[in-house]
Order: structure tokens, then C-alpha cells, then sequence
């Protein structure tokens, strides 16, 4: 599979074709038993009761106060035997860990979890849902759902690691023939960072709440039923707020910030820092996520950044 295409074509594959890019710090927790779903629903984020056939979908795992201890991609398919069954994409150094967290509340449900080798691809944008349906891809993905992570399309199909090779060879030749490519994860960085999109391990971690990652739109419904951690959450986003923000920048100029830089009130006023920039593939402009205290976090908000003007994009 080629990643060699620049960061400017792929922003435009995501946003007008598909751009395929391999997942490759992903590893699956495989969820078998005809409780699957409804048990794995009282425990994440994300609401899998009105996913249908083709959904997948993207949430969180929070701990009981509430804070993200990791996001996860839920895509369905089957295993060898023909058993439906979900694949949890997680991080992979995190596996384990969270194995057994998930077992932990395992307990009388008909629900069986394990883990599977499987190659993990996400596709975003407007064509993205055709690649994976295509009559090229369908017959070899054994797991896949509808996952819009930009707004503008997508989805996440995984295969076993053994036929990954063919698999990767089929999608690349697929995007092509939609008018997209096959990137990587610089060119995908690029695109997530001017749309304001977080990464888990880059810009938040286990310490944020998932408002504080700016993720309660994406990975989290207020109007399913009771799941781990719940109670905090719907506190914070109904009846208070969090001390600190996650938000997208534009920022004046024609270099992108450091990560770390210093995000000040016009007046100098510390407020937090740069936790991504790039050059915007699609604007040519500077782009970062910063996190910055709550009251400076709306949108049009004036910042300084190595001081340069900078505003809170909405």
C-alpha cells in the first residue's frame, strides 16, 4: 500500500473524494453473545441501540468520575464460524488494560469478550461509505460500519491480518477508481488539526473530561440510558462546566506554532497552550488545537500565540 501522496492531496481526497488511511496504532477486543450490543452500550459513550446493520461507531470509554480513559471505534461482522460479533478498535499498547476493565463488568450478560488479530482502515469522506460497499472490498472485510469522523462521510472496515496484504492492495485500487488515494498519518494529522479534530495521545489523554477534548458532539449522547462514568458527564455538560477546553485556532502569519507555545490574552494573560499546529492543507494558513481555559474557549475569542493574533475558529 503507497502513503507517498502529499498532504495537500489528501486533504482534498478527504473533503471532495476518500482518503484511506491505515490504523495502524489500533488493535481489536473482539465481542461475541447476543448481549453484545445492549451490554457494551451501558458501558461506552456512544449510543450502539440505534446503530443499524451498516453503523459503526466512534465513542469513549470513561471512567466512573467521569475522565476519558480511552476512545474507541465499534464496527460490526462476523468471525470465522459465522457469528456476529463487534470489533472494538482501541489503542494497542492499551489492550490488555482495557480487556480486562471490560471483563471487570462482565457478568451474568451473554456476552463473550477476546481479542482477534485485525487490520484496522478508516475512510473519510463523501465516497467513503461507497469504497467499503463496493463489490471489491465487501466480499474480503469481515468488519465494518458507517464512522463520520469530519462531517463529510466516512467508515471504518477491518480484516483479518493474515489476508491484509490483498485487502490493502483492493482498497487503494478502489479509492483510486473514486477519484481518492491511500494516505498516512502525517497527511491525516494535517486534515484533523485544521478541522479541530483531537487525537487521542496528542492533544488529550486520560486526564480530560470529554468535554474538555471538545468531544461531546462526536463520541457522546445525552439521551441514551445510564452507562460508566454518566452521571459526571451529564453533569459537566447540563449543569456546570469543565475548568479547560480543547478548540481549533486560526492563527495570523506564515509558520505554524510550536507545540507548547504559550496561548495568551491580548493583554498577556497566560491561558494555556499549543498542543498541535500545521500549515492548513486546504487554507495554506496556520492551524493549531490548543487547550484553553473555559471562559476564552468560545468561538471568535481573540488569543495571542507567540504574539501573533489568533482567534478561536467556530
Amino acid at each position: 500500500m503507497h502513503t507517498d501522496n502529499g498532504i495537500q492531496e489528501q486533504a482534498r481526497a478527504a473533503h471532495g473524494s476518500v482518503l484511506v488511511v491505515p490504523m495502524a496504532d489500533r488493535a481489536a477486543i473482539l465481542l461475541t453473545g447476543k448481549d453484545r450490543s445492549s451490554w457494551l452500550n451501558g458501558l461506552v459513550t456512544c449510543d450502539l441501540a440505534k446503530l443499524g446493520s451498516e453503523d459503526g461507531a466512534y465513542g469513549l470509554l470513561v471512567e466512573k468520575k467521569g475522565r476519558i480513559q480511552t476512545d474507541l471505534f465499534v464496527v460490526p461482522g462476523t468471525v470465522s464460524s459465522g457469528e456476529q460479533a463487534l470489533a472494538i478498535a482501541v489503542p494497542s499498547a492499551q489492550r490488555d488494560a482495557l480487556l480486562a476493565t471490560l471483563d471487570h463488568y462482565l457478568i451474568m450478560e451473554d456476552a463473550e469478550l477476546g481479542t482477534v488479530e485485525l487490520a484496522f482502515y478508516a475512510a473519510h469522506g463523501p465516497r467513503a461509505v461507497e469504497l467499503v460497499k463496493s463489490e471489491a472490498l465487501a466480499a474480503m472485510r469481515t468488519f465494518g460500519g458507517k464512522v463520520d469522523l469530519l462531517g463529510t462521510g466516512g467508515a471504518v472496515v477491518a480484516v483479518p491480518v493474515e489476508n491484509q496484504e490483498a485487502f490493502a492492495a483492493a482498497l487503494e485500487s478502489e479509492a483510486r477508481r473514486l477519484g481518492g488515494l491511500v494516505g498516512d498519518q502525517a497527511g491525516w494529522d494535517a486534515v484533523r488539526i485544521e478541522r479541530g479534530l483531537p487525537r487521542l495521545g496528542v492533544e488529550f489523554d486520560g486526564t480530560y473530561y470529554p468535554q474538555e477534548a471538545s468531544l461531546e458532539k462526536l463520541a457522546v449522547s445525552f439521551s441514551k440510558g445510564c452507562y460508566l462514568g454518566q452521571e459526571v458527564v451529564y453533569m459537566l455538560e447540563n449543569r456546570g462546566h469543565v475548568k479547560r477546553k480543547l478548540v481549533p485556532v486560526e492563527i495570523e502569519g506564515d509558520a505554524a506554532p510550536a507545540a507548547g507555545a504559550a496561548v495568551t490574552t491580548p493583554a498577556g494573560d497566560a491561558i494555556g497552550d499549543v498542543k498541535s499546529a500545521v500549515i492548513g492543507p486546504t487554507t495554506g494558513k496556520p492551524a493549531a488545537i490548543a487547550v484553553v481555559k473555559w471562559a476564552h474557549a468560545k468561538p471568535g475569542t481573540e488569543l495571542r500565540i507567540d504574539g501573533r493574533t489568533a482567534h478561536v475558529r467556530g
